[in-house]
This record gives structure tokens, C-alpha cells and sequence, in this order.
């Protein structure tokens, strides 16, 4: 007994040490980066607005905290969800329960921090002093003017929501879900962040958002592997093992990120040796590629036994924790860092707020030939492959075949996927409601049928390995994901119509359009909206892959004639404006080529009407076939059975034929 009693004290000292040490790193490279990459508070000469120190080392210590804590959730979210082995099919351990307690409290410090960086970001911009900025009439006039701080609030707000859910969270599917929404708080602010107003801005945003995305998941995964190892907790080395692979997939999309991110911010390579933005870069790449030895040497501790011995293991995760440290205060000095690359202005306000010139007069070589890469499709699109062919592979490894034509059709659909948004026509799709209609039409009928005849889901299950013991597998996530209440919600007939058609007279027919074109984000989220529904509303409709309810062939067609008539009377609302669709974006990016844009609107309804016949007509055969088929597979059953037990169902019902006549007759 007085052993554990001296234990617990002394365990406890030397976590708050290592706790002072890391923070102690983070400061060291956060004041190295402000004063390389001139971010540090320097008081201005006389005359000119000084918001004062307080502010001026308040700001990078806030955006410091809020990327800390930001980190840490979604680091303990993922490790109960996902690293850490569960108590049961759905319930975390005892580990994980803890794991989310630590989230909960890393979010309200988030949501708080977020705040925090407002307050003084606002009195930045103002050149006020902190108590002066504050004042109600001062604050609320001018603090949400920035795209920044909006960004920074909705964040802070979804942080909350984390914090008052994560304390009553038991399960890792909820767990998972909160881990979502972590995402999407953590992505606002580099979406909103001033790297957006550069030229190639599209790129600059979503590269940024993947960047701070796969940080987080790295350096807050590490983070709670490591308490989970230091303390130590049953599992622990499991752990070690799968965030291993996690760290793997991040440390790609760093580095994807990364390139792209470079490419958006120095005129040219020797930016990195003359600025003090490339410093820093240099500095960070420095530091990330001595993690990645670490890791490694850290993944070959964590498998050269059954069970991991705790002290060689231990210190290279803490290793590794404090370098991250010192990583994170230079990555946050890198967004008060202003950067190299000097803006070229473009010929026309348009084409200044595209970010790219005015491409020709659109050919064909123009449009299947152009490149205006997203960065976030194009990472989604190999993801997909890969997956996709590992899954492929690993059934040929075991005898297990494939049809290839499923295969071709995935392969078609990704590609397809890749060329939408990130070839030509995604540039054209900017400028014309014609070439938007190609560019949605595409994304929402064609590109989903060619990925539901690929049937992911049944090739996850074929491919993928059921769990051992209690703890949940990758193939009980997708069996969770595919029969979970959610899944069946969204996979309701109606809601699958409803997200198919209504969606389009809501969008198209409000100013919902025009926002979502004048932003990239806002023609990000259509892309996924058009993707994600058509997937959904062909996934129900061709009933391809096993999935939370059976609906049969006759009310699949019923559904397809309905989504037909609706999507054909949009088709004919678009071709009878008489005033241009969304005037307030593509009358200020109109190039010379388009001369009439009522005609380029009418033109738009054309291609809905036209594009939306062909797919519709192949899948409405395609479950015909199916709904024959299955009254044919229905009466060949009958036919069995009936072989089997010498008619006794036909028998039966005759004989209750004769029981209801002899009644009647007993009556008259």
C-alpha cells in the first residue's frame, strides 16, 4: 500500500515536468519563428496606431493555444475512437473513457483560446489597444468584417458542442462523429486564412486545410499514445501499432500539402533562402523529416515483440512529443509570417477574383486538356484507388475473384472524379452556368453511377479481415457505418430524393448559388453535395451493396420515375429564365467569350436536360432487369419447395378454398 501511495505522487511529478518541458520547447520555437520570420511585436514609429505589447505577444500566444488544444482533441477523439481497444462491440474502454474526458477539456481550452485570438486579432487590425478594441460599439462594428474571425467563432462554437458531448460519449461511434466535427472546426481558420487572397488562392485554401488536418491527426494521435504508454494502459502497444499507420497516411498528405502550400507563397525556390517565410519552412521540414526517423525507429520498437517493453518504447515517444512541441510554435510563428511571393496583378477585376487568367474561348482540347488542380479531390481521388486496389489485391492474394468490370468501373468513376475538378472544365465551370451544368452533371449522375457498379462496400467486406475478440475491426467500422442508424436515415427513399431534387431547386433558384460560387469553399462543399447525393440516390436505387434496408425493384423504379420528373421540370425552369442564373458572381467573372449570359443560362438547362436522360434511362433498364430477375429467382424458389414438400403450400391453400365453401354452403 505505501508503495502505490509514493508511486502516484512521483508518476505525477514527472508528467507535469515533461508537461513543462514541452511547453517550454513550444515557446522556444515559437519566439525563434516570430523573430526569424518577423512576426515579433517590434512598437512602431510615432504616428502610427499601436495596438501595444500586450497585444501585439498576446496574438501569436492565443493562435499558439488554439492550435495546441485544437490538436489535442482530435488526437484523444482519434485514440478513443480508433487506437485505443475497446471494452466491448461499440463501448470504449476504460482508456478511451478517460481519452474523451482529456477531449472535452482540450475543446473548452479550444473554444477558448478561438475566442481569445478574436479579441486580439480584431484590436491587431484596429491598431487600438486591447480594453479600447473591446468597447461594444468598436467591437461589434468591425470584429466580424474578417472572413478570420468569423472563421475563428464557428470554430470555437463546434469546440463547445465537442467539449458538453465528448464528457457523455461511451461509444466509438460517437466517438468517430465527434472526431468529424473536430475536423471541420479545425479546417475553418486555414480556409479563411489570408493565404486565400494569393493567386492560385483555390489551391493555397485547400492545401492548407489538409495541412493543419493531417497535422493535428499526427501530432494529437502521438500525443495520446504516448500518455497511454507513460501511464501505462492495457492496450497501449496495440495502439502504438495502428497509429503507425495513421502517421504513415499523414505524413503523405503533409508533404502533398506542403509542395502545394510552397508553390502558392514564394515567387521561386530561392525564396527559401532569402526570406525569412523560407527559413521558417526550412526550419519545420527540418524538424518533420527528424520526426519521421523517429517514428520509424519508434513503429520498430513497437513491433520487435508481442507486448512492447514500456521503457525504450516510452522514450522514444517522448522523444518524439518534444520535438513536436518545438514543431508546432514554429508552425504557428509560419501564420504571422507574411509571405515572399509578390502578386502579379491579373488583366481584369474578374480574373483577379478567380485567381487565374480567363481561359480561351473553350475547345476541346481546351476543356479535356486544361489543368486547375484541387488538391483535396486529387488526395481524395488516390485515396480511392489505392484503397479500391488494395482491397482488389488482397482477395487475388487469397483465391478470392474479383469481376474485373467492377473494377474498370470504380477506376472510370475516380478518374472521371479526378478530371471534373481538377481538369478544364473545372476552370470553365468558374465562368459559365453551361459549363457548371457539365461540371455538376457529371458529379451527381454520372461519376456515382460508375461508383456504385463499382460496390466498395462488398469489396471492404470480402477484402477485409472480421475482428478478434471484442474489439472492433476495420471491417466492423464499415459494418457500423452500413447498419447504423444514421445510415439508415440517410438511405431512406424519400431522403435520398429528397437531397437528389429538392436540393436543386433550393440552391439554384436562391442566392445560395451565387455564395457558393464566390467562394472556393462554397464550390468545394457543391462538388461534395452533388457527389454525395448522387452517390447516395444511385447506391439505393441500383441496390447493388448489402446496406441498412431492402427496397424492392418496384419501388426503386417508382423512385427513378419520380427523380426523373422532378430533375426534368428543373431542367425546363433553367431554360426558361429570362434572367441570368447567379448574376451576382458570373456577371463580375464574365469573359469575352460569353456574349449573351440569359443564353448561357438557357444553355445550362439544356445540358441538365440532355445529360440527366442517358444515365437515368441505363439504370431505369438496370432495374428492370433486376426487378425481372428477382420474380424469376422467386419462382424458381416456389418451384423448389414445392419439389421438395409435393405442393403442400398449393394443397393447403385449396384445402382452406374447400373449409370457406363448406362454410358458406352450411350457411345458405
Amino acid at each position: 500500500m505505501s508503495h502505490k501511495v509514493q508511486a502516484g505522487p512521483a508518476r505525477a511529478t514527472s508528467t507535469w515536468g515533461w508537461l513543462l518541458i514541452g511547453a517550454a520547447l513550444a515557446g522556444f520555437g515559437l519566439l525563434v519563428g516570430l523573430f526569424l520570420g518577423g512576426g515579433a511585436y517590434v512598437p512602431p514609429e510615432p504616428g502610427i496606431p499601436d495596438p501595444g505589447a500586450v497585444v501585439g505577444w498576446g496574438l501569436p500566444v492565443a493562435k499558439f493555444a488554439a492550435i495546441s488544444s485544437a490538436t489535442l482533441t482530435v488526437g484523444f477523439l482519434t485514440s478513443a475512437a480508433f487506437l485505443m481497444p475497446s471494452a466491448g462491440r461499440g463501448l470504449v474502454s476504460r482508456a478511451g473513457r478517460r481519452d474523451l474526458v482529456a477531449a472535452a477539456w482540450s475543446a473548452a481550452a479550444w473554444a477558448a483560446a478561438a475566442l481569445t485570438t478574436v479579441l486580439f486579432s480584431n484590436a491587431t487590425v484596429l491598431g487600438m489597444p486591447l480594453l479600447e478594441s473591446l468597447q461594444p460599439t468598436v467591437f461589434f462594428t468591425y470584429a466580424f468584417e474578417i472572413p478570420q474571425h468569423e472563421a475563428y467563432v464557428f470554430s470555437g462554437l463546434l469546440a463547445l458542442v465537442i467539449a458538453a458531448g465528448a464528457v457523455f460519449t461511451v461509444r466509438t461511434g460517437a466517438a468517430a462523429l465527434w472526431l468529424g466535427v473536430a475536423g471541420i472546426a479545425l479546417i475553418a481558420p486555414p480556409l479563411a486564412a489570408h493565404g486565400s487572397a494569393l493567386g492560385d488562392h483555390s489551391l493555397a485554401m485547400t492545401a492548407g486545410a489538409i495541412h493543419a488536418l493531417a497535422a493535428a491527426l499526427w501530432v494529437g494521435g502521438l500525443v495520446a499514445v504516448a500518455v497511454h504508454v507513460w501511464r501505462p494502459d492495457p492496450g497501449s502497444g496495440i495502439a502504438v501499432r495502428r497509429f503507425s499507420r495513421l502517421a504513415l497516411a499523414c505524413v503523405i498528405a503533409l508533404f502533398a500539402s506542403g509542395a502545394a502550400n510552397a508553390y502558392t507563397r514564394f515567387n521561386s525556390p530561392d525564396d527559401l533562402l532569402t526570406s525569412g517565410y523560407g527559413l521558417l519552412v526550412l526550419i519545420k521540414v527540418a524538424l518533420i523529416v527528424s520526426l519521421i526517423l523517429m517514428a520509424r525507429r519508434t513503429r520498430q520498437v513497437a513491433l520487435a515483440e508481442e507486448v512492447p517493453t514500456r521503457g525504450p518504447l516510452l522514450r522514444w515517444l517522448v522523444t518524439e512529443v518534444l520535438v513536436l512541441a518545438a514543431t508546432i510554435g514554429v508552425a504557428t510563428s509560419l501564420t504571422l509570417t507574411a509571405y515572399p511571393r509578390v502578386e502579379t496583378p491579373l488583366a481584369s477585376s474578374g480574373e483577379e477574383l478567380l485567381g487565374f487568367p480567363f481561359p480561351p474561348e473553350p475547345t476541346f482540347a481546351t476543356v479535356f486538356g486544361g489543368w486547375y488542380p484541387d488538391v483535396l479531390f486529387l488526395l481524395l481521388c488516390a485515396a480511392m484507388l489505392g484503397l479500391y486496389g488494395t482491397g482488389v489485391a488482397r482477395l487475388l492474394r487469397s483465391g478470392v475473384r474479383w469481376p474485373w468490370g467492377r473494377t474498370a468501373a470504380w477506376t472510370a468513376g475516380v478518374l472521371s472524379l479526378g478530371w471534373t475538378t481538377s481538369g478544364g472544365i473545372a476552370g470553365y465551370a468558374q465562368l459559365s452556368v453551361e459549363w457548371h451544368m457539365v461540371q455538376h452533371m457529371a458529379l451527381g449522375m454520372l461519376i456515382p453511377i460508375l461508383l456504385v457498379l463499382g460496390m466498395p462496400a462488398t469489396l471492404a467486406l470480402r477484402a477485409l479481415r472480421p475482428g478478434q475478440g471484442l474489439d472492433r475491426s476495420p471491417r466492423d467500422w464499415v459494418l457500423w457505418g452500413l447498419h447504423s442508424p444514421y445510415s439508415r436515415f440517410m438511405t431512406h427513399p424519400l431522403v435520398v430524393l429528397a437531397l437528389g431534387t429538392f436540393g436543386l431547386y433550393g440552391m439554384y433558384f436562391t442566392p445560395l448559388f451565387g455564395m457558393g460560387m464566390a467562394s472556393h469553399v462554397g464550390h468545394v462543399l457543391m462538388a461534395v453535395h452533388f457527389l454525395f447525393a448522387g452517390f447516395l440516390f444511385y447506391w439505393v436505387v441500383l441496390g447493388l451493396d448489402p446496406g441498412p434496408r431492402q427496397v424492392p425493384p418496384w419501388a426503386r423504379l417508382i423512385l427513378l420515375l419520380v427523380y426523373v420528373s422532378l430533375h426534368g421540370l428543373f431542367a425546363v425552369a433553367i431554360m426558361s429564365q429570362t434572367q441570368p442564373l447567379a448574376p451576382e458572381w458570373f456577371a463580375q467573372v464574365q469573359p469575352p467569350w460569353i456574349t449573351d449570359p440569359v443564353t448561357d443560362t438557357i444553355d445550362g438547362g439544356g445540358v441538365a436536360w440532355a445529360f440527366g436522360e442517358i444515365p437515368t434511362l441505363i439504370v431505369m433498364l438496370a432495374v428492370a432487369v433486376q426487378w425481372a430477375r428477382s420474380d424469376e429467382r422467386a419462382a424458381r424458389r416456389l418451384d423448389r419447395q414445392a419439389d421438395r414438400d409435393d405442393d403442400a403450400e398449393l394443397r393447403a391453400y385449396n384445402d382452406r378454398l374447400a373449409h370457406l365453401a363448406a362454410r358458406s354452403d352450411s350457411h345458405e
